[in-house]
């Protein structure tokens, strides 16, 4: 993508990059994936990883190991903020829990400026991939606490730009406004973030790799015409973890419509993906079903609660049903069922836009049970 990035594959530091029209944000990692699927996008050049417990447990064992890192020109690709997310909601109690939510995906190199003392070497100069994944396991331990420090100092941060605090004071400004006023006035890391993120700059001598594949005369007739549109995008360079979610987080607030909120259900960090007043996170949870989906059982089963007229309904209708299951032959009960079904939530239809009152869906239903 860019000139300036290394050109080999093996490489120390971490790259990331955005696209606020597509709303994504681009990485290149050192890391060696263990135990992390990867699904590739030969047309455009992006790969993107996740962690599945039932796909891994499911693989022969010569299919696990270290397999080697991305590369700038073919990058990882999530959807802008994932990283800072991911962070935000990593469980750090064990090195297993943060690796499985977090660090599977970027890779520990992260932590590289964390410490002075710490050294980390390619995984090439490790005897094997056991004894590299259990010096993993060592690093982690030894800065565990760092990390939970920089986890705390980013929550009050993100807490603090987009009011999760729900603060009066707050509310009249905009998160790139508290961004700011964070970074001047308030202690702790917050102003320290970007000292070890080096931003390279993006030019058209840059674009050599990203357009070779077409000749002069049709790169100079694409953007005659308005086909295609280069954008100049820089990238963040740095082995901190504290110096990226930094520039993850001042991208997001340079964004109108695009908050963090905090789950009301399970307390993770999310940015709406539909609609704004969006009060749950849509992260798939171990039973099967997101926050959202949750959400909207327990709001349906509240309004029945709070409204005769729906909860008779939906009571009668379940008895109906039985009733149909038990007596599978009895054609004319299921014709009478299907008529009933269809009155009733024509009327229900006319109570939820106000043509009928609650008391009149009440009393037809009791009248033709």
């Amino acid at each position: 993508m860019k000139a300036d990035l290394p050109e080999k594959s093996f490489f120390e530091d971490f790259y990331i990059w955005f696209n606020n029209d597509k709303k994504e944000e681009y990485y290149a990692t050192p890391l060696y994936l263990y135990s992390a699927n990867t699904k590739v996008d030969n047309d455009n050049r992006l790969v993107t990883v996740y962690f599945d417990k039932k796909e891994i447990k499911g693989r022969k064992k010569e299919e696990h190991g270290l397999q080697f890192p991305g590369n700038t020109y073919f990058p990882y690709v999530e959807r802008l903020g994932t990283f800072l997310l991911r962070f935000l909601n990593a469980d750090l109690a064990t090195y297993q829990s943060a690796y499985e939510t977090f660090f599977f995906a970027y890779g520990f190199e992260l932590l590289k400026d964390i410490d002075e003392n710490y050294t980390f070497a390619l995984k090439g100069k490790y005897e094997n991939d056991t004894v590299y994944l259990n010096e993993m396991e060592r690093i982690f331990n030894d800065l565990q606490y760092e990390i939970k420090e920089i986890q705390n100092e980013m929550l009050k941060f993100v807490t603090y730009v987009y009011n999760l605090n729900n603060n009066e004071e707050l509310e009249e400004y905009t998160p790139s406004q508290r961004f700011a006023v964070y970074l001047m006035k308030h202690k702790g890391q917050a102003y320290t973030y970007n000292k070890n993120d080096n931003v390279i700059k993006d030019s058209y001598s840059n674009k050599y790799l990203e357009l070779l594949h077409l000749n002069e005369n049709e790169l100079l007739e694409n953007l005659k015409n308005k086909i295609m549109l280069v954008a100049m995008r820089d990238t963040h360079q740095s082995k901190d973890l504290s110096s990226i979610c930094y520039a993850v987080l001042e991208e997001l607030v340079k964004l109108k419509n695009y908050p963090i909120k905090k789950c009301q259900n399970c307390g993770m960090y999310f940015i709406p993906t539909s609609r704004l007043d969006e009060i749950y996170c849509d992260y798939p949870k171990e039973k099967g079903k997101t926050c959202r989906e949750q959400g909207a059982v327990q709001a349906y089963n509240e309004r029945l609660k709070q409204n005769k007229a729906l909860a008779e309904y939906r009571r009668l209708y379940q008895l109906k049903s039985m009733a149909i299951g038990r007596n599978k032959d009895n054609k004319q009960m299921k014709k009478d069922f299907e008529k009933w079904k269809k009155d009733a939530k024509d009327r229900v239809n006319k109570l939820k836009h106000g043509v009928l009152t609650e008391d009149e869906v009440y009393e037809w239903l009791v009248k033709n049970i």
